[in-house]
């Protein structure tokens, strides 16, 4: 049972009352996606800004890619998902870019700067319900270690060399628990973006509100067994979410970054600042329009 697909079908029901018609490359008819006509005509009428934001993203959300349709044109997209929930917000903006220092860049879905506040938005619609990688480069070795060492077991993450030494294959857990759905790994990606961004001064000190955006499925109509499925991993997911000290460990990876790059570039009274100003929410679609107003 393919129970994310089965969540974008119904998905689709609920918008369009239908599961007939998809997107066809070639013989191959995807139904999960809308049809090229809908997908253009949803295109066109999408921000200018958003348009090219998406576009500069590289990971194929409005083109097709590898013969397959463009990411965004799935009813279970969490691209569609957010632009649909956040283009009425003027200044809001999408695959935001903020570097790690540790490696690589964190791709936050939303971002949004007003006078008092940053908004940081991570959305998951279908992946929740999808495997996911537990590989990890090396480079962030030292900090899951330093984590494990500064968390006093909210946070403890697993590691084991791959036999070709590049990569760990790793194990998020809170409280003893493992983390089976939400995604750590990214979220501690973006934790670094963001800390990074104060240290360098990209980000200035003032609220920061960070929304974790998660498709609540609880009300589609689905079949007995695959809702009970669906609705499982769902509460699983938030389940684990409201496990984690997202401030604790925001705090940890300024402390690591700052011993390890950075240097006392801020001061511990603003450091302790920042902590107090951050917030971390769980949203669903029904709610979230509210935290942007």
């Amino acid at each position: 049972m393919n129970i994310s697909k089965e969540l974008d079908l119904a998905i689709k029901s609920a918008e369009v009352k239908t599961v007939d018609g998809g997107y066809w490359i070639g013989e191959k008819e995807y139904t999960t996606y809308m049809t090229r006509g809908e997908w253009e005509a949803f295109k066109h009428s999408m921000l200018p800004g958003a348009l090219d934001e998406y576009g500069a993203g590289g990971g194929g959300e409005l083109a097709e890619k590898s013969g397959r349709p463009p990411k965004m044109a799935c009813y279970g997209s969490s691209s569609r998902m957010i632009y649909r929930l956040s283009h009425h917000k003027e200044g809001f903006h999408y695959e935001k870019k903020l570097s790690t220092t540790v490696g690589g860049v964190a791709n936050l879905d939303g971002f949004y700067e007003g006078s008092g506040r940053y908004v940081f938005v991570e959305a998951k619609c279908h992946e929740p319900y999808s495997a996911k990688s537990n590989s990890v480069s090396k480079s962030y070795e030292a900090l899951y270690t330093f984590i494990n060492r500064e968390m006093g077991g909210n946070v403890e993450i697993t590691m084991q060399t791959s036999k070709c030494g590049r990569y760990m294959e790793v194990e998020y857990f809170s409280g003893g628990e493992r983390l089976a759905y939400f995604d750590m790994k990214q979220m501690i990606c973006h934790l670094l973006g963001i800390a990074t961004g104060v240290l360098r001064r990209e980000l200035v000190q003032k609220q920061m509100d960070f929304i974790y955006l998660l498709y609540d499925p609880t009300e589609l109509s689905l079949a007995p067994e695959v809702k009970e499925a669906i609705d499982a991993i769902y509460e699983r997911t938030v389940y684990e979410c409201n496990l984690i000290d997202f401030s604790a460990l925001l705090r940890v990876i300024f402390a690591f970054l700052m011993k390890e790059k950075y240097g006392n570039v801020i001061s511990e009274h603003e450091t302790d600042d920042m902590i107090y100003k951050f917030t971390f929410t769980l949203a669903s679609q029904g709610f979230y329009p509210l935290l942007l107003q």
